[in-house]
């Protein structure tokens, strides 16, 4: 089965004693790509090529990254290490090489007792190479595994800029990648970008029929006595394939059985990923309940071995709407920002209810809307954004980052979780049209063990006329036909609106105030704790004063009747947001129109509100904001 490929390109310099990684940038090659797995699940193992064999490998995720150093025609070898205490005496047949990299050559395969030591098994392939896709590549005989061990790797010349595929989660994975280019000498970096996608066969291998490690069980909330989703992800290390596992669930002293059947079944092998999920009906009463896990029986028959995990049950008083936050990482200076622009536009544009769009312009300090104070959110690379500061993602292409306006499809997938906590929110200018002063309504809908509430002030139809507010756009120099399909972001290429190379954008959802102090590192919302006596229906009143932003370059651009408060509520112990609010700041003075609109391309309504922030669906008596299809954003007046 075709693995999923992250087109995240981690650019690795090497001075003469020392590694540092550049900022990271999304690889553009892969903007065609379709989707063809459920996003934020691993996919199980292609079945071993090799036939009768076993295959051994330390990536488990499913979703690749590419590694590189930003040139093509780079060698590179690539290695893990497999263990002799548990595998001394199993042969090495073969390796199954990741392939992302389809024009890849010069490709060998190798087994050594050192990095730099003779091969003591060998064998090549000119391929065919198939992107995202296994190659098995047999040695011309095998090679025993002597007790201390041995390396296995591949060796190969690029045609691309980040051809070596890796695990895309960055968990350590002791003995998962060595790795040297155009031999400046091996690192071990297992501890830096996770494991290689490498996998190896195996014959003679001392394996139990069946050995199996659940890794997690997720946590799940729902209303009190409804039915309750438990995804489950297992790791098998087994001489069988896995196709179905009997699974015991013991919540509040009572136990029930289900028989699970695998989607697709787990091969045989080491570390093999799998996932399945646990359905039920929750207890009765509100509260925090805690599920234990037990596997009972494999391809029905009894299992002896440990394979237990545990989860919380969160039973809420009722179903409230969740309005979904993604905080974008982007900046003036960053090439291929527009494609965050891109997709964080339209997702204000098709989901104005329940969107929360929160763009930090931290790329270059000389953005004139740089927020100093706001953190990174552990965001190294732009354009990127974290969806409810639970998952990592590309604004545009979204958690897999392959295929246009993905992102919707992971906002949508969040949004359906049911929220803890309700959130309501209200904003007003200070008399003097100074400071916001903002208050927030949180009604908790389970007893509160340890949140807290974080106050950002954004602004929509941002947009300057000096060289400063120029955004750089790399996109200027694909054709139409690179860009085929990508909705916004064709306009940003050849022909299109925004077809230049430096192009003055209007900016929305744009930070420019918030409850962080000095390095971002601060909050200073209000903090609520299990302490603090607060049951589930009760409602805490918070309240926050953001001034208006101090920069020259943002208020004389800055139209304060387009001025959003936004709360969110944040569980401290995961750093998840548990539900958030947007509200319009009121009490702004009247101004005759937003300011630099003359130069834009034609626009035409793309969304209509109230002064509320509410969505209309035709114009209403009074002042109704209309949102262009340039991103700008106009208020008008319906008699």
């Amino acid at each position: 089965m075709v693995k999923r490929l992250l087109s995240l390109a981690i650019v690795v310099l090497t001075a003469i004693l020392s590694v540092q990684a550049q900022q990271l940038q999304r690889d553009p090659s892969h903007i065609s790509h379709q989707k063809t797995w459920s996003a934020g699940l691993a996919l199980p193992r292609k079945v071993a090529s090799l036939e009768g064999t076993i295959t051994f490998g330390y990536s488990t995720s499913g979703v690749w990254g590419g590694l590189g150093v930003g040139q093509t025609g780079v060698a590179f070898d690539v290695a893990i290490f497999i263990p002799g205490d548990a595998l001394a005496g199993a042969s090495v047949q073969g390796v199954n090489i990741p392939v992302i990299d389809a024009g890849m050559k010069d490709v060998t395969v190798w087994a050594r007792s050192a990095l730099n030591g003779e091969n003591l098994g060998e064998g090549t392939t000119t391929g065919p190479f198939t992107e995202n896709d296994y190659l098995a590549v047999p040695f011309e005989e095998g090679v025993e595994i002597p007790s201390s061990g041995i390396y296995v790797g591949y060796s190969f010349v690029g045609s691309t800029t980040y051809p070596v595929a890796i695990d895309y989660y960055d968990a350590p994975v002791p003995n998962g990648l060595f790795l040297q280019y155009s031999n400046t000498g091996w690192v071990d970096y297992s501890t830096q970008f996770s494991a290689s996608a490498l996998e190896v066969f195996l014959t003679d291998v001392a394996m139990p029929d069946y050995s199996i490690t659940i890794n997690s069980v997720g946590n799940s909330t729902q209303a009190a006595g409804t039915q309750y989703s438990l995804p489950v992800n297992f790791v098998s290390n087994s001489a069988n394939a896995i196709e179905s596992l009997d699974v015991d669930v013991t919540i509040d002293g009572e136990t029930k059985s289900s028989h699970i059947k695998l989607s697709t079944a787990v091969p045989s092998g080491f570390t093999q990923p799998g996932t399945f999920t646990l359905q039920g009906t929750a207890p009765a009463n509100t509260g925090l309940f805690k599920a234990e896990v037990k596997v009972t029986k494999v391809n029905d028959e009894n299992y002896d071995g440990e394979a237990t995990g545990s989860s919380l049950l969160k039973n809420v008083t009722k179903v409230v709407p969740r309005r979904t936050v993604i905080e974008e990482f982007t900046g003036t200076g960053c090439g291929y920002c527009p494609r965050g622009w891109a997709g964080m536009e339209y997702m204000k544009e098709h989901h104005p209810d329940d969107f929360i769009g929160i763009a930090f312009h931290k790329y270059n300090s000389s953005d004139p809307l740089y927020p100093s104070t706001y953190p990174m959110l552990g965001l190294t690379g732009a354009p990127g954004c974290v969806i409810d500061r639970k998952e990592t993602a590309d604004p545009y292409y979204g958690v897999g980052g392959s295929y246009a306006l993905g992102i919707e499809d992971d906002f949508k997938r969040l949004n359906a979780e049911v929220p803890e906590v309700d959130v309501t929110v209200s904003a007003a200018w200070n008399e003097a049209q100074t400071s916001v002063n903002i208050t927030a309504d949180v009604e908790f809908l389970i007893a509160p063990q340890n949140l807290s509430l974080v106050y950002v002030l954004t602004a929509d139809s941002l947009r300057g006329t000096t060289s400063a507010w120029q955004q750089i756009n790399y996109y200027a120099s694909y054709t139409k036909a690179q860009l085929a399909g990508q909705a916004i972001l064709e306009e940003f290429g050849q022909g299109g609106i925004y077809g230049q190379s430096s192009v003055l954008l209007t900016f929305n959802d744009a930070v420019i105030g918030s409850s962080y102090y000095s390095t971002g590192s601060v909050n200073r919302g209000e903090t609520v704790t299990s302490e603090d006596g607060y049951e589930a229906g009760d409602v805490f009143q918070g309240t926050y004063t953001i001034s208006q932003p101090s920069s020259t370059a943002v208020r004389n651009v800055l139209n304060k009747e387009l001025v959003f408060a936004n709360v969110l509520v944040i569980d401290n112990e995961t750093g998840y947001i548990l539900n958030a609010a947007r509200a319009h700041v009121t009490g702004a003075e009247p101004v005759d129109a937003v300011q630099g609109l003359s130069d834009q391309p034609t626009a035409t309504v793309s969304a209509r509100y109230n002064m509320a922030g509410q969505t209309i669906a035709a114009p209403q008596r009074g002042v109704n904001l209309q949102r262009m299809s340039d991103g700008s954003v106009r208020k008008v007046l319906v008699k």
